[in-house]
């Protein structure tokens, strides 16, 4: 990448930022319907800005502290942690991202999931999603981020609570509407919670 486009980055990210602040001065709140607030951090990654890419993390959870991405998103947000050398929070984002979508750190791995017959109620959480985005994921995050996160998917530990996760969703997708899947779901709120330090509110 040449010095011109980097500059162009940068501008189109103050550009996008300052649209962000704008808004919030004019009616109190976010909107961002063009869901620029997504875009920043893969700008922040192209060029190689972790530290800018934190600033920018930072703020966001304190800005939306209720919005819990989506898998791109939590991947970026745990490169950005490794890069930065954070491993204990970029391992939280890395459950964040395995939640959000089951298949997708696989897929960086190499690997041929199958699709699951389990709770996917979110277009982004299926396998299709994931065959979208993964390449364009690899183009985002170094080497050495794809290697680490794709040795952590084959821990032992991190291997039982993505399984656990799942177990946990299958009996959520067969359950009826009533009290029992009420309780499923609060189980995987509370598992989640405890891997990832969100809290997390399912549909």
């Amino acid at each position: 990448m040449t010095e011109r486009q980097i500059e162009n980055i940068k501008k189109t990210i103050k550009f996008y930022r300052a649209r962000l602040a704008a808004e919030k001065r004019m009616f109190g709140d976010y909107d961002d319907s063009p869901g620029l607030r997504y875009i920043i951090p893969e700008l922040y990654l192209k060029i190689r800005d972790y530290k800018g890419a934190m600033v920018y993390f930072r703020w966001f959870s304190k800005a939306f502290p209720d919005d819990t991405g989506f898998p791109v998103f939590n991947l970026l947000w745990s490169a950005a942690f490794f890069e930065n050398n954070r491993i204990p929070q970029a391992i939280q984002k890395a459950y964040e991202t395995a939640f959000s979508n089951t298949y997708l750190l696989d897929l960086i791995n190499g690997k041929d999931p199958v699709q699951l017959d389990k709770s996917e109620t979110i277009g982004f959480e299926n396998l299709e999603y994931a065959k979208q985005v993964y390449k364009d994921c690899i183009k985002l995050i170094t080497l050495e981020f794809q290697i680490w996160i794709s040795n952590l998917s084959e821990y032992d530990d991190f291997k039982a609570n993505l399984n656990k996760f799942i177990s946990i969703q299958k009996l959520i997708k067969d359950e009826p509407v009533g009290p029992m899947r009420s309780g499923l779901i609060q189980v995987s709120n509370k598992f989640e919670r405890q891997l990832t330090g969100r809290i997390i509110n399912f549909p």
